[in-house]
């Protein structure tokens, strides 16, 4: 498996791009990276530069220069990052769900949600944490009641926690991703439903074995503190412990 990028890391590649001016070549600013003791190797460096290029950070251009191959002259053109996210994003993600390839979108982020992003078919897509607070922050605002399947894949995928956490916080959808989870945890740790038993158990299981991980990491403390903001409360109310046990169990594939 490649070796996760840094943001910090990233986040500096334009400047450097920036200092070279019309020298931005690949290997000047291999050089100068170097220099600045940061990136030596050269699959490293092109790893972060066609990121940079997917997400709207640089540009590159190819130049003749009397060789086989040609230059590539790189230069700043944002320095803020794209992913796309959307329900199409989350297929990439598992979604067991039939959705129109077109609900996705691209949105504005930081080095950190662009160094978790991953390409899909040329399409830069955003992490399952930032795919899934962007979907709790879409339903708050157009009402598209997806937020059912952000509890479903909450329920039956382990996610960075501290990190969705962090981002839901910094959207003001805190309060809201906290409660989808003591809604899950309450909802499978309660002894009846009106849901078949097999499909209870089966989602069950599954949600309380991702909960242990947290709790002997210790990340389930952050559930239980204090979030950020009122974003999402409304949709997140809307939906019933029967919803949140059927949708995961679609997802799960144990219900039609």
């Amino acid at each position: 498996m490649a070796r996760a990028l840094d943001a910090d890391r990233a986040g500096r590649l334009p400047l450097v791009v920036r200092e070279l001016g019309g020298r931005a070549s690949f290997g000047n600013i291999m050089t100068e990276a170097a220099r600045q003791g940061g990136l030596r190797r050269h699959e490293t460096l092109r790893r972060y530069l066609d990121l940079l290029v997917m997400g709207g950070v640089l540009g590159v251009r190819l130049r003749n220069v009397g060789s086989v191959q040609r230059q590539q002259l790189y230069t700043v053109k944002s320095m803020r990052p794209k992913i796309t996210v959307g329900l199409a994003a989350l297929r990439r993600h598992g979604l067991n769900w039939d959705v129109p390839e077109s609900e996705m979108r691209r949105i504005s982020t930081d080095f950190e949600g662009l160094v978790r992003a991953a390409a899909f078919d040329h399409t830069l897509i955003g992490s399952l944490e930032d795919s899934l607070v962007h979907e709790i922050y879409r339903d708050s605002k157009k009402s598209t009641g997806t937020v059912s399947l952000v509890a479903a894949m909450l329920a039956t995928r382990k996610v960075d926690l501290p990190y969705i956490l962090k981002r839901a916080d910094e959207l003001h959808a805190g309060v809201a991703l906290r409660q989808i989870f003591i809604r899950i945890l309450r909802t499978m740790s309660s002894s009846e439903t009106e849901v078949d038993a097999s499909v209870f158990f089966a989602v069950r299981n599954r949600f309380l074995n991702i909960a242990r991980q947290y709790s002997r990491s210790g990340f389930w403390k952050l559930v239980e503190s204090t979030g950020v903001g009122q974003v999402g409360l409304g949709v997140v109310d809307g939906v019933n412990d029967y919803d949140i046990v059927v949708t995961a169990g679609k997802q799960l594939g144990v219900t039609g």
